[in-house]
């Protein structure tokens, strides 16, 4: 039976390997999904730590939450930890750490430069490093230039693999929305992608909300997602 420990927050119902289209992070996905994978936190490749950075809107928090999800169908015990939150998050959060398989640790600059939350980390990175356990960190940033003042978590959080994530470009855009809606049980053809994209903010973020708040007007008034319909939409706000 799989757990969640601690801190038990709610992962995104959008949140899985197959509802992210990877563009030029195919391998970060593909090492994500080994390491939560049925065969346990692929201690077998000795990489107890993986970093992923990227800018806003890059999938870091998608990815993790989508190891999480994974971890948790093949059997294991997940400790996910949102830094996000860190300002209303006690220490003690991270009590469960020896019970986890998979500890996945999402926004790290949250907490750059508070000491007691890296030594903190750094004591996580010690336990992942002599154990079984495998920890996965997303960041802003890479480790030297994410703003921790401990040097040494720095260079444990670099001894693993880090995974730089690539925005995707705009054909992507299009193919990630169209997939997002696919697995929603839409249909939204190419052209109407392509309007969207060119009329509305081209963060990720933005654009899946876009997406499903279509969703759910469609749904409701019974209409098909096109070029007019969005039009109608836009005459309403």
């Amino acid at each position: 039976m799989s757990t969640q420990l601690s801190f038990d927050i709610r992962l995104r119902d959008s949140a899985a390997f197959e509802n992210f289209f990877p563009g030029a992070n195919r391998e970060a996905v593909s090492h994500l999904a080994a390491v939560a994978g049925d065969n346990g936190p692929g201690w077998s490749s000795r990489t107890p730590v993986t970093y992923l950075w990227g800018g806003h809107g890059t999938g870091k928090t998608h990815l993790l939450q989508a190891a999480c999800r994974a971890a948790q169908q093949a059997g294991q015990t997940v400790l996910y930890i949102p830094l996000d939150c860190a300002a209303k998050l006690s220490l003690r959060v991270l009590e469960d750490v020896g019970a986890a398989d998979l500890v996945c640790i999402d926004d790290l600059q949250c907490i750059a430069g508070l000491a007691d939350w890296e030594t903190a980390l750094f004591n996580v990175c010690e336990h992942c490093r002599a154990s079984t356990a495998a920890l996965l960190v997303t960041a802003s940033a890479r480790p030297a230039d994410v703003g921790l003042r401990m040097p040494d978590l720095a260079t444990r959080l670099g001894w693993g693999l880090v995974y730089p994530l690539h925005a995707l470009s705009d054909n992507e855009k299009v193919a990630a929305m169209r997939l997002r809606a696919r697995n929603r049980g839409l249909e939204l053809s190419e052209a109407v992608a392509r309007y969207v994209l060119n009329r509305y903010p081209r963060d990720m973020h933005a654009l899946f909300g876009l997406l499903e708040r279509m969703d759910q007007t469609s749904l409701a008034m019974q209409r098909q997602i096109t070029i007019p319909f969005i039009r109608s939409l836009e005459a309403e706000d």
